[in-house]
C-alpha cells in the first residue's frame, strides 16, 4: 500500500481512464469527460459496467453507489463526496465535482438486485484532477 502512496506524491497515475477494472465476474470501464482528463470542478463520467456474457449492469439489476475519495483510498476513510448514479442508456452515469488538483480514488460498488446473477463487487480507480485549462468556468463546450 506503501508503494501505491508513494507513486501517487510523486504524481505518477497508476491507473488510467479506459482501463478495465475486475472484480469476480464484473468488469468495468471508465470514461471521464473532458477527453479522459479530469478537471477541477465539474466531470461527466460514464461506468460501462458488465457481467462475465457482456451483460450491462445498471440500476435496474444494481445497488450501486460511487464514492469518491482525496488521495489513496483506505478502509474506514470518509468519501469526499457520494455522486448521484444514474443509468445512461446501457452505462452508469455521474457527475463528480473535483475540488482541487491533485489524485482521487473513485469507488464504485454494487450489489445485485433479485434476479440478477454477478456477484457483489468493488471497483477503484485513481484519477489526477487537473487545474482548469481552457474556458473560464473549466468546461469544454466544444464537443
Amino acid at each position: 500500500m506503501k508503494k501505491w502512496l508513494l507513486l501517487l506524491l510523486l504524481g505518477f497515475t497508476p491507473v488510467l481512464a479506459h482501463d478495465i477494472e475486475k472484480d469476480g465476474n464484473v468488469g468495468a470501464l471508465i470514461h471521464i469527460e473532458p477527453d479522459d482528463a479530469p478537471v477541477v470542478g465539474s466531470n461527466v463520467t460514464w461506468f460501462e459496467v458488465n457481467q462475465k456474457g457482456g451483460i450491462p449492469i445498471t440500476l435496474k439489476n444494481c445497488l450501486c453507489t460511487l464514492k469518491v475519495y482525496a488521495g489513496a483510498y483506505k478502509e474506514g476513510a470518509k468519501a469526499q463526496s457520494n455522486p448521484k448514479l444514474l443509468t445512461d442508456k446501457n452505462h452508469l452515469k455521474a457527475t463528480i465535482k473535483f475540488p482541487a488538483s491533485g489524485a482521487y480514488t473513485l469507488v464504485l460498488s454494487g450489489k445485485p438486485q433479485a434476479g440478477a446473477e454477478f456477484n457483489a463487487f468493488t471497483l477503484q480507480w485513481v484519477v489526477r484532477a487537473e487545474g482548469t485549462g481552457g474556458s473560464e468556468d473549466g468546461h469544454d463546450h466544444s464537443h
